[in-house]
């Protein structure tokens, strides 16, 4: 049996779990107030201000930084780390990590502290340290990374951590492995991404980091060229503005002031049917982008999986559904599971299924 302990840091909450094995123990957000933010200004006052939650939480829950064969942590962006699988922070991979820590500036983000985070309450106990699915992970064809203007490669920035999970999950429902399977996998939250996934590789995906896609929450989607130049020169607004447009104030947000589905549901449901018309919208090019990527896979599909915070809505699951249903059959994965799914990748290195991997 092996405690695992995960550790998944955001801008303003710290996710922590405990598992063993496959079983979860204790879990917990930790929400961090503005106030307490600004009394941990820098990203070396935010490393003393979230370890001591951590630990105070693993003391209030019975745990000891000792009970632990490994600390499964969620990975920032590392091109080098570009396969999906599980990591080992170590070497090259570790040192690539801790250039992101920069002591005396802003925190932006909590992956930029959690791998010295990590590596401390490691070193008390001699537990590694594994990062399951980085954000890096990309694994198209060469052909998909083309892009109609040289030398700008296509990326596909998508939820590697929990759309490799459900398809996992899915494929071993299937009584299949996932290298076996062919999935398209649409996660929808304040992001959406869908991805072609074949033979255990995420073979092409959209940039959900830059809104290439279906518009979103707060994101405008993919956008006409003359728009674009529209908010650089006719608007003359600086890069910072143009982006907060586009990414931000764009989407649900843009056009019915929220950007909680459920509340534009809620208007839709009312009476108001500009928001029908919006949420309608929204959909549709949901449904069109799993299309999209059912064609990168030759419409030779298993399954299209469905998941993220947005497919709690069944109007969501039924309209999306509808349209795409002849593909290949619907399965549903309601919410995330990256804390999960970062235990498991520990837990397939401790048990010896997987090889880590090592740069």
């Amino acid at each position: 049996m092996f405690k695992i302990l995960v550790l998944n840091l955001g801008s303003t909450s710290s996710k922590v779990a405990v598992y063993e094995d496959l079983e979860l123990l204790a879990d917990a957000t930790l929400r961090h107030s503005e106030s307490e933010m600004r009394a941990a200004p820098t990203a070396a006052d935010q490393i003393v201000y979230r370890k001591k939650l951590i630990t105070d939480w693993l003391g209030e829950n019975n745990f000891q930084t000792r009970d632990f064969a490994a600390i499964a942590a969620r990975g920032a962006t590392i091109p080098e780390a570009h396969r999906g699988g599980t990591y080992l922070v170590a070497g090259r991979y570790r040192d690539l990590l801790m250039e992101l820590f920069v002591p005396d500036k802003p925190l932006i983000h909590g992956n930029r502290i959690i791998t010295p985070i990590s590596l401390s309450l490691a070193s008390e106990t001699g537990a590694p340290v594994y990062i399951t699915d980085p954000s890096s992970v990309n694994e198209m064809t060469e052909v998909a990374k083309i892009s109609g203007l040289k030398g700008s490669e296509r990326r596909g920035r998508f939820h590697a951590l929990n759309q490799k999970m459900v398809a996992r999950r899915h494929a071993a429902n299937m009584g299949k492995a996932y290298k076996d399977c062919r999935f398209v996998v649409a996660h929808m939250g304040g992001g959406i991404s869908v991805g072609a996934h074949r033979d255990g590789l995420v073979v092409d995906a959209n940039d959900a980091g830059e809104g290439y896609g279906p518009f979103t929450a707060d994101r405008a989607g993919t956008v006409a060229t003359e728009v674009m130049l529209a908010l650089c020169y006719e608007r003359g607004l600086s890069q910072a503005e143009a982006h907060r447009v586009i990414r931000g104030d764009a989407g649900l947000m843009s056009h019915l002031g929220t950007a909680d589905l459920r509340e534009a549901e809620r208007m839709a449901d009312s009476g108001d049917s500009y928001a029908a018309l919006v949420i309608e919208a929204l959909f549709y090019q949901i449904a069109k982008e799993v299309g999209h990527y059912a064609a990168c896979l030759n419409f030779d599909l298993d399954a299209v999986i469905l998941t993220g915070g947005m497919a709690h809505s069944e109007r969501l699951v039924k309209r999306v559904g509808d349209r795409v249903g002849k593909l290949a059959p619907l399965a549903v994965y309601p919410g995330e599971f990256e804390n999960e799914a970062l235990a498991r990748g520990a837990l397939r290195v401790l048990t010896g299924e997987e090889k880590p991997i090592v740069l």
